[in-house]
This record gives structure tokens, C-alpha cells and sequence, in this order.
């Protein structure tokens, strides 16, 4: 399924813009993402995962809305973090 995104946006509590308009389309295949530290990687992937929510913006996984119908894109995204551990504190 191609992955398409429209200005996706989120800012944290402490004011930390970690994704600011990120526009991009990602055909079908097998894709790295790279970036230095905290340049919003593992914010973009877990809000992809449906884990946290996005400002603004719109995520589609083909034909399905990644941000309004969560629980339809969980039975069909998989994610692996490079750090154990879903929640954090727990």
C-alpha cells in the first residue's frame, strides 16, 4: 500500500515542534527513514502506528485514514522501535 502524507504536524507539551507540515508519499516497497537525533523519526513512526496523535495533517495507508480509523490501520500496520517498550514508565 502507498503511504501518503499531507502536512502532519504535532508540537509537545514542552513546546518542542517535532514534525512541522511533513508532506511526503512512500510508493509500495521496503523503506528506511533516517535523520539525526531528533529531527521527529520516532514522533512520525508512532504517530504512523497510531500511539500518539498528530496535530494536524493527514495520513493515508492506501485508501485508509492512518488518523481517524485506528483501529482498522492496527490490524493492518506492524512496528518495531528500536527501543523495547511500547509505553513509556512501563
Amino acid at each position: 500500500m502507498q503511504l501518503t502524507l499531507r502536512d502532519i504536524c504535532k508540537t509537545y507539551p514542552n513546546g518542542v515542534q517535532a514534525l512541522n507540515k511533513v508532506s511526503l508519499t512512500i510508493p509500495v516497497g521496503m523503506y528506511g527513514l533516517l535523520g539525526p537525533n531528533g529531527a521527529g523519526k520516532s514522533t512520525l513512526m508512532r504517530t504512523l502506528a497510531t500511539l500518539q496523535e498528530a496535530d494536524s495533517g493527514t495520513a493515508m495507508l492506501g485508501e485508509l485514514d492512518v488518523l481517524h480509523r485506528k483501529e482498522e490501520v492496527r490490524k493492518t500496520l506492524g512496528y518495531l522501535p528500536q527501543e523495547f517498550g511500547v509505553y513509556p514508565h512501563a
